[in-house]
């Protein structure tokens, strides 16, 4: 069979080798530096067999007709299709206590109504009912803040488990928070009772930085309150046992990236490294609003993400460095999830609901009084992404993108919207190659001595 070298492949060339990393497997590879040549002149036979073997294994080398593009598009398409989760998102409280600036939201004291909860019920049980290749229901609390919410999640959580067990499918839950309701005693219950195990939480900086932006409303501070309920939780004796994950995420625009690696030096210094699952760092984005227009440039995140890697692997934090494979960009793409509001609208993107540049757009599917428990929406926005980028009817720089396989268009809105919404790996993936052959090859302590 002939072959080809493989259009979603970057070569890196470090010390006396290259790395060859497959964007469409996430794999990489570690070769003699002399077989660059062979591979950019297609010489392939002259390559060593198990080298060769290694190379087809991982997607470098592919077969020499193969439309790589439509390969990777029906990828995408087939892990939609054969999903076994089904994945629904639950605002249940348009409140939040936090007045952050960047937030395109505005909030209200609206709750998720009780009369919506059997609505909700039976729209997920005719839906596991429906797709027998369904095998897990999971959940995931967003906001406002979810925690304002916190009666609704009480109620519907029991429901749900016995939903899942009703269908004999797996159940599981997540939750994006700001952490500041996050106390000990309710972090267990909502691990134990309600199967909440995964949790992000975000501190933008220390306390100088995040307090200047995510701040209560009130005016008071939110760091402390927030870092100290962390401490707690990761001093609980058993919490490694408790089989909970707790990320950090720090949004971060041109006013707080100098609190990036003070942050990380003291969550060090309390420990952090031994109990967070991740952390990491977010471009703050347009969230219906301008606040994308305060964001670092994309190719200045990206040098500046490298640093903070090194810093976290400096101060014993494990990091993945790598993107991986990502055949579902978000929930935009699978037909099966949706978001409700405590309104009861629904809708198939997290970034819309409570902002108002939204009421009234396409992005508002329905509320969930006004249909049938088994009604399919006739026309989901950004629905058939994937056809969109394989067409190229937009003329989207994704269609000819090294790292498609890896980030999937990152943000279909955005792009919609006229919003560049390349990942940083784009611009930085040479050196996190270079990064992740360092730790690999000459271990932590090289990081730290240079």
């Amino acid at each position: 069979m002939k072959l080809k070298l493989s259009y979603y492949t970057i070569i890196t060339p470090i010390e006396d080798v290259i790395l060859v990393y497959s964007t469409r497997t996430s794999k990489t590879l570690v070769l003699k530096s002399e077989f660059l040549f062979l591979l950019e002149n297609e010489n392939f036979q002259m390559l060593p067999a198990d080298v060769l073997h290694e190379l087809i294994s991982i997607e470098v080398l592919v077969p020499y007709l193969e439309d790589e593009l439509a390969e990777i598009i029906q990828q995408n398409k087939d892990s939609v299709e054969d999903d076994s989760t089904l994945y629904q998102i639950i605002q249940p409280s348009a409140n939040c206590q936090l007045g952050c600036g960047y937030c395109g939201q505005v909030h209200t004291k609206n709750q998720l109504e009780k009369e919506n909860y059997d609505l909700l019920l039976d729209r997920l049980d005719y839906k596991l009912s429906k797709n027998k290749k369904l095998k897990a229901l999971h959940i995931g609390w967003f906001g406002g803040e979810p925690l304002m919410g916190l009666q609704s999640i009480r109620d519907l959580s029991l429901k749900f488990q016995n939903l899942a067990s009703k269908h004999n499918v797996s159940y599981s839950a997540k939750m994006v928070t700001n952490g500041l309701a996050l106390k000990k005693n309710l972090f267990l219950e909502l691990v134990t009772k309600h199967n909440i195990n995964n949790f992000d939480v975000t501190l933008d900086g220390i306390a100088e930085f995040h307090d200047a932006r995510r701040f209560v409303k009130g005016g008071n501070k939110s760091f402390d309150l927030i870092l100290g309920n962390l401490i707690d939780i990761f001093n609980i004796e058993n919490y490694h046992e408790i089989g909970a994950s707790i990320s950090i995420r720090c949004n971060v625009d041109k006013t707080n990236y100098e609190g990036v690696t003070p942050l990380i030096e003291l969550l060090r210094k309390n420990n952090f490294h031994e109990k967070i699952s991740a952390f990491y760092v977010a471009p703050i984005h347009s969230w219906g609003n301008e606040a994308h227009l305060v964001s670092l440039e994309k190719s200045e995140f990206a040098d500046r993400e490298i640093g903070w890697l090194i810093d976290l692997y400096k101060n014993d934090f494990v990091s993945g460095i790598i993107p991986q494979r990502n055949h579902q960009v978000c929930m935009i793409v699978n037909p099966n999830s949706e978001l409700i509001d405590a309104s009861g609208d629904i809708f198939n993107c997290t970034e819309i609901s409570y902002v108002p540049s939204y009421e009234g757009s396409e992005y508002m599917l329905g509320n969930i009084k006004d249909i049938s428990k088994g009604h399919e929406f006739e026309s989901k926005p950004l629905l058939d992404w994937n056809e969109i980028i394989l067409s190229n009817k937009s003329e989207l720089p994704c269609t000819t993108c090294k790292m498609l396989p890896v980030c999937g268009g990152q943000c279909p809105k955005s792009w919609k919207e006229g919003i560049i919404a390349c990942p940083p790996s784009k611009f930085n993936i040479e050196d996190k190659l270079a990064l992740s052959y360092l730790v690999t090859q000459k271990g932590i302590d090289y990081l730290k001595q240079n």
